[in-house]
């Protein structure tokens, strides 16, 4: 196909410009959002998190957790999470990254919601989140959703009798939707009957609320 030399500038320009106008796009503003420079004074953790630790019943409630797991957690995970400061910035606490993700669990916050409330930046949550999750099931789940053996069937069989007169009950199955952003060229595959997109969670907990199985 002909292409005459004055359209093969008029493309050559479009094509320039098209490339300038990627390359503005990319120049971040700041290094730093200002929102996110007054963390240490404005931010949730630092404005709330030693109140909160004044008061049991708020911790919990904000938390969803005690006190004492809190720092159970952030103990057993200090090593896995620690990273290294820099001298460009300061590396987020252990204690505030496990913050971070617990309430984002316990609320049903999005990452943007989190950004505002902590003041970090969202692709950082989303990091902190994925990193603490992974690391809480790498280091625990063999402790605490060991593979159950037969004594451990037997176990609780006759707690589920002594407790509830329940013979023979390995434990009590629940479901819950966990909502989730439709999957690309999913179609409605994971659309479910309350009109939302989700995965499904299954457990097993025995007499004393446990969980002994789960599976996602």
């Amino acid at each position: 196909m002909y292409v005459s030399a004055s359209n093969k500038r008029y493309l050559l320009g479009l094509l320039y410009l098209r490339r300038k106008y990627r390359e503005a796009k990319k120049v971040r503003q700041h290094w730093v959002h200002p929102l996110l420079t007054v963390r240490y004074l404005e931010g949730s953790f630092y404005t709330l998190f030693e109140k909160l630790r004044k008061d049991n019943s708020k911790f919990f409630n904000y938390f969803r957790m005690s006190i004492d797991t809190f720092d159970f957690i952030v103990e057993r995970l200090l090593n896995s999470i620690k990273h290294q400061n820099t001298p460009m910035r300061a590396c987020i606490p252990p204690k505030e990254m496990v913050a971070v993700t617990i309430r984002y669990l316990a609320s049903g916050a999005t990452f943007t919601d989190m950004h505002y409330y902590y003041r970090i930046g969202i692709s950082t949550i989303s990091k902190t989140v994925r990193l603490v999750c992974n690391s809480l099931w790498n280091l625990l789940k063999d402790e605490f959703l060991p593979q159950p053996t037969e004594e451990t069937w037997q176990r609780i069989a006759d707690n589920f009798k002594k407790s509830a007169q329940f013979p023979n009950c390995l434990g009590a199955i629940d479901g819950k939707h966990i909502r989730v952003n439709r999957f690309p060229y999913s179609g409605s595959m994971n659309l479910n009957y309350k009109g939302y997109f989700s995965i499904i969670l299954m457990a097993v907990v025995d007499s004393d609320y446990k969980f002994i199985y789960v599976d996602i």
